[in-house]
């Protein structure tokens, strides 16, 4: 693409990062990766989500794979079993405490999967 931003391989390799591999994760955005190395991960914000059955497929996706140590970039770093039961009662209970009761993408989710760019507001 150009220096500063490239096509991640569809291996999930991630070139610079050896260790590491990347995750198709939607929900937060279309493109959006999580990051995993054995113990440690990187995911999306709660803060604003196009897609929330997309999210809460990652989540279940994230929760899954047992990590003992999430680095999101948001706030400071979770870890150990509090990290982990965290994970799961966020897969469970996710439509009451993640999903708004209204707005923008509740109930008409943005995608791009066909290839064509988000709706207008």
């Amino acid at each position: 693409m150009n220096a500063g931003l490239n096509i991640l391989p569809e291996d999930g390799t991630v070139p610079p990062m050896p260790g590491w591999r990347w995750i198709h994760a939607p929900g937060h955005s279309v493109g959006q990766v999580a990051l995993w190395r054995e113990a440690e991960l990187h995911g999306p914000p709660m803060n604003f989500t196009v897609d929330w059955p997309a999210a809460h497929a990652s989540v279940k996706a994230l929760a899954a794979l047992e990590p003992e140590r999430a680095i999101t970039g948001h706030g400071r770093p979770l870890e150990g079993a509090g990290l982990r039961d965290a994970l799961h009662a966020l897969a469970r209970d996710f439509e009451e405490v993640a999903v708004p009761k209204h707005g923008r993408y509740v109930g008409a989710p943005a995608t791009a999967e066909d290839g064509t760019a988000y709706p207008a507001p």
